[in-house]
């Protein structure tokens, strides 16, 4: 019966250090294992410890010493997909498959150091074609999501991704693309007269996702406020050949957009000649943009007319996201007013848009440095 700083009882399991006055909580498992968790109050050390407890009576983890880091993967990964957007899991499964699981898969999982998780790193960079920074990235925040919620599940003491033991190795960070204002101004006069021009526009209106333009549908739409709201996704998965709607892509992606004056003229006039197509089923029928099949247009279609569109143009070939960049880079040539953008962005902070999305172009430099010269002037000349 464990004890309080003070010499209450805390019942079973549970005491105080007298080091750092943390709550300590700790049971056996049914294989006979310790288990034990630290935390700075009492409430939470007894709910860990009853969850737990429940949870291994009822078998709900299993835990063995043996345990892989590939077995781990299979388990956390099908638990995992339910949770978060299949976008998302994919490129766990990606940067599991590709990177981590030939360093470290078949490791006992408890074996794992930080050493370790470095070398899985440092193998992407170290050779003749190293992978983009996003690339390197994205496999250290898979490892950190795998090893921790092998902590929170009692397999591990404590995970081996840590901000001492675990850094970015160096490498150069890919800059997102974007047009400048006489490419966009080329691009847009040669793209109105070919297909998807309004979805292009759009996108440079409003800094719209590729799969939240597929998915809008009309009930979002607004003319009379002249706004849309982004409730919803759609997007083409090649790996089961079928279309899948789902949420935006993250909680600041719920959000509601005033429309520009183009963008109002372009779903207006969409909205005027409208069409039902017999073909199109009935969870497709409120979408906006549909093509003369009377499906929606599958999003790496509109990654390769774009290409055409550019080249036709005679300017530097960009992907769809890069048109949402270049909507990002309009606003900041023109606004500071970086929460703003943030919020029609859908991101889920300004530093995000900031580091992201905000590049200054020589026309914002010029006329940047003339204000602070003038201002200058003012108070010393």
């Amino acid at each position: 019966m464990g004890k309080d700083l003070k010499g209450h009882n805390l019942g079973k399991g549970l005491s105080q250090r007298k080091d750092t006055g943390k709550y300590q909580a700790n049971y056996y498992n049914s294989d006979g294992r310790r288990i034990s968790r630290e935390f700075a109050t009492l409430t939470e050390a007894r709910t860990w410890l009853a969850d737990s407890k429940y949870e291994d009576a009822h078998h709900m983890t299993v835990v063995s010493e043996k345990m892989t880091v590939n077995e781990w993967f299979d388990a956390w990964s099908r638990e995992k997909a339910v949770l978060v957007r299949p976008n998302t899991m994919r490129n766990y499964r990606e940067r599991f498959e590709n990177d981590i699981k030939p360093v470290i898969g078949r490791m006992r999982i408890v074996d794992v150091k930080p050493i370790h998780c470095q070398e899985v790193l440092n193998r992407m960079v170290d050779i003749d074609d190293p992978y983009a920074y996003g690339t390197v990235r994205q496999t250290l925040n898979t490892m950190t999501t795998l090893f921790w919620a092998a902590y929170e599940n009692d397999i591990i003491r404590k995970s081996p991704v840590t901000k001492i033991g675990v850094k970015m190795p160096v490498t150069e960070k890919k800059e997102i693309d974007f047009f400048s204002i006489e490419e966009e101004r080329r691009f847009i006069e040669v793209a109105r007269n070919y297909c998807y021009y309004e979805q292009y526009r759009l996108i440079l209106e409003l800094g719209l996702r590729t799969s939240e333009l597929v998915g809008l549908t009309w009930k979002c739409v607004d003319l009379k406020n002249r706004e849309i709201c982004i409730e919803k996704t759609l997007e083409y998965r090649y790996s089961t050949k079928e279309w899948a709607w789902g949420p935006p892509k993250t909680k600041q992606g719920f959000r509601t957009l005033k429309l520009t004056n183009k963008s109002y003229e372009i779903l207006a006039d969409l909205w005027n000649k409208r069409k039902v197509n017999e073909k199109t089923p009935d969870e497709f029928k409120d979408i906006v943009f549909l093509n003369r099949t009377g499906y929606p247009t599958k999003n790496s279609t509109y990654d390769s007319t774009l290409e055409k569109r550019c080249k036709k143009a005679e300017i530097k070939k960009l992907s769809m996201h890069d048109l949402r960049h270049t909507m990002a880079t309009r606003f900041v040539e023109q606004s500071t007013d970086y929460k703003r953008l943030s919020k029609m962005l859908g991101h889920s902070s300004i530093k995000v848009t900031v580091d992201t999305y905000v590049h200054e172009t020589n026309e914002t430099v010029e006329e940047t440095t003339a204000k602070f010269s003038n201002y200058l002037d003012s108070l010393f000349d």
